[in-house]
């Protein structure tokens, strides 16, 4: 996984993020971003919370969030973002503007665009030494 800056998550995905980790918080927010989620007092073995983010992230949810009220799981989408820009800075060696773009769905305009703004903050890094 990507560094990323959690303060970026919303604050009730902190919270989640401190309890379970980053990578299943945001296997959470794939599945249930945008809308209310109910964590049951206790979970069945085919609980879909197991297949969402595994059985020991799903009882830690169970032990602090069970049999209370639903609650809105946010869409994240600065972190989504800064997570997919990541993985294109990472892939540029590999692969080309043009395959980026087809790959995350972008326009090439955009890409370079994000490109661009990894080369401005290097560029930036550089003027400080």
């Amino acid at each position: 996984m990507h560094e990323v800056d959690e303060s970026l998550l919303p604050s009730i995905l902190q919270e989640i993020a401190e309890l379970i980790g980053l990578p299943a918080t945001l296997q959470l927010v794939q599945h249930y971003g945008g809308v209310r989620l109910y964590v049951p007092k206790r979970l069945s073995e085919d609980h879909i919370l197991i297949t969402i983010v595994g059985e020991i992230a799903a009882l830690k949810l169970v032990e602090r969030f069970g049999g209370l009220d639903h609650f809105d799981i946010p869409k994240a989408q600065t972190i989504s973002l800064a997570l997919r820009n990541a993985k294109i800075r990472e892939e540029k060696s590999t692969s080309s503007v043009r395959q980026l773009a087809l790959k995350y769905h972008l326009t090439e305009r955009q890409v370079r665009k994000i490109l661009a703004i990894e080369h401005q903050e290097e560029s930036r890094q550089m003027g400080l030494f």
